[in-house]
């Protein structure tokens, strides 16, 4: 009766033509009881993407197959079906996009799937939005984090929880019957091979990862989740890259979520994070450095995040004393380098709201460079080092604007 998913990628949006490289499915029966699974790698026939999260290599799928040669066979196991997934959304977006490169449409209807992630927050009002913490509080283990096998027996094992909660049939009975009545492509691959990822494959569950688990869930708008578990699971690596944060936007539009419905996630996002941080202690320098850079990435201020702790801690956390984050004057010439998630621009116009001067480039007589990665081996950032010209982060750079200081009164 239902078919669980999960899928490692090669990014966060078929938008940017990346790929499905992993591709899982427990079959269930309608009492949730385990049937058979199927998992295979598959070559992408390009880069792999996150391999910090997937932890898949590129000898890995040299010799798996694409997914024209096991469509088949994954349609087989779909057809009739009511699919399942944790943030299934996510996946059915990919596997749509997958097909559609064979020029065929599936019946991948996301409004007739079920999402264990919107069930436990139905099920359980204050439940978290990750598979980590919605399996850890039904005393479900997760081995194998960040392998599409691992996290779809748990989702099937988290499913088959939630659903001895309903009577049988459950409510979406009339869902399964249309469901099971859609018509699928014949397509080849029904017998091919599957590529299964070698022991030493496993993404990283590292402390932020940590942090992410304990993040409440964000009833509105309705497509908030969907969008942080995306954002969730990006952090494993404690950075947002410029290519994630592009893909981001492409996440939101999608789920037609609004710019300014955008941000205020973001800030919502942060001071979460920050609450958590303080849950465990405050954390070292270097967590704290890292949720700072995470802040920055989101359009958010460093300051944001001093202020959250000591909402947090009840005015206990004492803000760090950062020298020299204020040492250039008004007038102090400015270049910026390194991809920033905002656009240039809107930089520029705030060095100028701070009295700051831009230049397009460095000179010996440039008074600072603002770069999104202080190692930048960017050339403007080579010529600052030749010329003997700070170099300072977009964080620092930050606590600098106007109301930095008013922030850390506060």
């Amino acid at each position: 009766m239902y078919a669980v998913i999960d899928t490692e990628t090669t990014g966060l949006s078929p938008a940017y033509r990346h790929r499905v490289i992993e591709v899982a499915v427990v079959l269930l029966d309608a009492h949730g009881q385990f049937e058979r699974e199927w998992v295979t790698l598959l070559n992408p026939q390009r880069d792999l993407g996150p391999q910090h999260i997937h932890g898949i290599l590129t000898a890995d799928v040299l010799a798996a197959p694409d997914f024209g040669e096991v469509a088949g066979r994954l349609a087989a196991l779909l057809a009739g079906r009511m699919v399942v997934g944790h943030n299934v959304e996510f996946d059915l977006g990919f596997l749509r996009a997958e097909f559609a490169r064979l020029g065929v449409s599936v019946p991948l209807v996301t409004e007739r799937s079920m999402c264990t992630m919107a069930l436990a927050g139905y099920l359980h009002p204050g439940a978290k939005r990750t598979l980590g913490a919605c399996c850890s509080a039904a005393g479900i283990s997760i081995e194998g984090w960040h392998s599409a096998l691992a996290d779809t027996r748990a989702t099937a094992q988290l499913f088959s929880h939630y659903l001895q909660a309903f009577p049988s049939p459950p409510p979406w009975q009339w869902v399964y019957e249309e469901v099971r009545r859609y018509n699928w492509p014949t397509l080849p691959g029904a017998d091919g091979m599957a590529t299964v990822r070698p022991v030493h494959a496993g993404g990283r569950h590292g402390w932020m990862s940590r942090l992410v688990d304990q993040l409440p869930r964000v009833p509105e708008p309705p497509q908030a989740d969907s969008y942080l578990a995306v954002l969730d699971t990006i952090l494993a690596n404690r950075e947002i890259t410029e290519a994630e944060a592009d893909q981001l936007v492409h996440v939101a539009t999608d789920l037609g979520l609004t710019r300014s419905q955008v941000d205020e996630l973001h800030r919502v996002y942060v001071t979460d994070l920050a609450d958590a941080l303080w849950s465990e202690g405050a954390g070292s320098p270097e967590q704290r450095g890292d949720l700072d850079r995470v802040a920055v990435m989101l359009g958010q201020r460093v300051a944001d995040v001093d202020d959250a702790l000591l909402r947090a801690s009840s005015g206990r956390y004492v803000v760090p004393d950062r020298p020299g984050a204020q040492g250039f004057p008004a007038g102090s010439s400015l270049v910026f380098t390194g991809d920033m998630i905002e656009a240039r621009e809107i930089w520029w116009d705030r060095a100028v709201g701070a009295g700051f001067v831009p230049q397009e480039a460095v000179r010996p007589d440039t008074t600072f460079v603002v770069a999104a990665d202080v190692d930048s081996l960017s050339m403007k950032a080579r010529a600052a080092r030749e010329y003997g010209v700070p170099i300072v982060a977009v964080e620092d750079f930050v606590r600098m604007l106007p109301g930095a200081e008013q922030r850390k009164a506060g």
